[in-house]
């Protein structure tokens, strides 16, 4: 019997996902698996709905692979307008891994039509210019075919584009689109940075991008409370300092102070939880017969392998 014939693997769990191209994706919603790591995320994101100023700012650092942008597009069905099939699905997911969970998400988007969502992957280039025309997309995208004028923020975003971005400029810009969206029912705005270390590593070699402190101007405007409340997530290989190599001891604790505004979630999951999607990934077509067999050999094997104490818990 050649296994080739009778094993495969689903693409979903083999392909690296990206933010902006995946970001409508219904079968990588249907194929996510919620891990131990990301419920207990999760858990930590709901808590703060119902609280006026807590920390809304969270860095997932984990190696590649590890499933942070996967995490990061899961998240942002949770909160996309409930009517929507996709956001359906991934509460039908949660549902069969958390019976607690789904209710605190589905609450702060009841009778609303959800978050927008300003989704940014990392580059080698200023992250301030990235951010603002990511939110020009999703504030546009937000209003498209809303009854009634559109907002002057709108135009105020992409023109922002067109000359310099301070830090100052972003909040000013946030600010009024937060005071625009009060007036709407938006839920409120996720704001996900993927491979936020190619933004680090352009600001380690241009400095006086100022990005670093974007970082922690958002971080801090984040934990304000406010009826649209924004949610930051930077997604990292490593941690911030990592970063700051070659950088000055002053410049070094800039950063460290940066780091410390985001409730740091190492994107690790135990030997068990990386089973559970192994197994999920693997497609089989065996027969009866063929099925029965295997489950012997293997039946098997384990005995003498727990006998020997040589599994994992």
């Amino acid at each position: 019997m050649s296994l080739s014939k009778h094993v495969a693997v689903n693409t979903h769990y083999t392909r690296s996902v990206n933010l902006e191209r995946d970001e409508s994706s219904a079968a990588l919603v249907e194929s996510y698996i919620p891990t131990s790591r990301s419920l207990r995320t999760l858990s930590k994101v709901s808590e703060t709905f119902s609280e006026a100023s807590a920390p809304r700012s969270w860095s997932l650092i984990g190696p590649y692979g590890s499933g942070k942008s996967a995490f990061s597009v899961f998240l942002s069905h949770l909160l996309s307008s409930p009517s929507t099939p996709t956001t359906k699905k991934a509460f039908q997911v949660l549902r069969r891994a958390d019976k607690t969970l789904p209710r605190a998400f589905a609450n702060v988007t009841k009778h609303k039509s959800g978050f927008i969502k300003v989704l940014v992957t990392g580059a080698p280039e200023p992250m301030s210019a990235r951010i603002i025309g990511s939110m020009a997309d999703a504030a546009e995208k937000f209003w498209q075919g809303r009854k009634g004028k559109k907002p002057l923020i709108l135009k105020k975003l992409r023109a922002a584009l067109k000359s310099e971005i301070t830090v100052s400029v972003v909040l000013e810009l946030v600010q009024e689109l937060q005071d625009q969206l009060k007036k709407t029912d938006c839920a409120g705005i996720l704001i996900v940075i993927d491979e936020l270390g190619k933004f680090l590593e352009y600001e380690a070699r241009h400095y006086g991008a100022n990005d670093i402190y974007l970082l922690q101007a958002l971080a801090e405007h984040a934990y304000k409370g406010q009826s649209v409340n924004i949610y930051l997530f930077a997604l990292l290989h490593q941690s911030f300092e990592q970063y700051a190599k070659g950088l000055g001891e002053n410049l070094k604790n800039e950063w460290s102070k940066v780091q410390g505004r985001f409730e740091e979630v190492p994107f690790l999951e135990a030997a068990e939880q990386v089973l559970r999607v192994v197994s999920v990934a693997f497609e089989t077509s065996f027969s009866e017969k063929q099925a029965a067999h295997i489950a012997k050999k293997t039946a098997a094997v384990t005995k003498v392998l727990a006998k020997a104490g040589a599994l994992p818990g």
